[in-house]
């Protein structure tokens, strides 16, 4: 009887072991900190880094926007020059730049179909209120 309890015992570890292994696997890393950015009428912009540094890619989401874009989680391309960073997303074939950061603190958010781009300056508050690993959750799921 006491071999039996072993057995299941083992049975219930190594499925615990593989079930964790394939999670881990599914989940790409991500930055420590979600950055924010807060704009006019309520808008919010936030910006995760996903998988390595070398990929240049971002999760961004927008919310407090009438717009088909608002709470949507999207990985964007991130572009770093020497004046600013630049999210694009490929749009219908072409390159769209949705969000340029000026000095790591200001910007401006482009939609498509809007004619002038919404004015965002990065808030430490809301940022800290992020959770990187909610929001790329979040993200997976919106994926399956």
């Amino acid at each position: 009887m006491t071999d039996y309890r072993k057995v299941v015992a083992l049975i219930i570890l190594l499925f615990t072991c593989m079930t964790s292994a394939v999670y881990a696997e599914q989940r790409p890393e991500v930055a420590d900190n979600v950055i924010a950015y807060k704009g006019q009428q309520g808008v919010i912009v936030w910006t995760l880094r996903v998988g390595e540094r070398s990929a240049n890619e971002a999760l961004v989401q927008v919310e407090g926007i009438d717009h088909d874009w608002n709470m949507k989680i999207q990985k964007m391309q991130v572009e770093k020059t020497s004046r600013d960073t630049r999210y694009s997303v490929n749009l219908n074939g072409n390159k769209f730049t949705a969000l340029i950061i000026k000095n790591k603190c200001c910007g401006d958010l482009y939609l498509p179909g809007e004619e002038q781009p919404t004015s965002v300056i990065y808030s430490e508050e809301v940022s800290h209120a992020g959770n990187a690993q909610a929001f790329l959750t979040d993200y997976l799921q919106s994926q399956k």
